[in-house]
């Protein structure tokens, strides 16, 4: 296993004893509904929106006042409100999981670092399986001769 561990850049035990960890966490947040939704306003209050992790947006809210604009600012208007409702959702979801699972829960702390090491064990394995592919054409062709 330490050999993995050093390959990988991380320990694929903890990851798989976390990963239980996070599926179990996971099935007890969606049976008790803990969807996170973020509602934002423009500026004026003529236009908001309201959006949510299971459903992405819900509510989109448009005074008719807000229809003076013309159509490229208010379609500008609503695509940054839901950019920022979205962040927010996106930004509550994460403190939850990290709160569900724990600070020290490999899933939440080498996010990025599983990610990274993964594509580099994959580039590895890729350049291998290109050599011996390489490899056993020139057995075939020597073995054709």
């Amino acid at each position: 296993m330490d050999d993995f561990k050093k390959v990988l850049g991380f320990d694929p035990g903890k990851l798989a004893e976390d990963s239980e960890t996070f599926f179990a966490r996971l099935r007890d947040m969606h049976e008790i509904g803990l969807a996170v939704t973020a509602r934002t306003e423009s500026a004026d209050r003529r236009v908001a929106v309201e959006y949510s992790s299971a459903e992405g947006v819900r509510v989109l809210e448009i005074d008719p006042r807000a229809m003076r604009v013309g159509a490229g600012e208010l379609a500008a208007t609503i695509l940054e409100l839901i950019r920022r409702a979205r962040a927010e959702v996106e930004a509550e979801g994460q403190e939850r999981l990290t709160e569900a699972l724990g600070d020290e829960n490999s899933l939440v702390s080498d996010r990025y670092s599983f990610g990274r090491e993964l594509r580099n064990a994959t580039t590895a394995v890729t350049e291998n399986l290109e050599a011996a592919k390489a490899t056993l054409a020139e057995l075939q062709a020597l073995l054709r001769r």
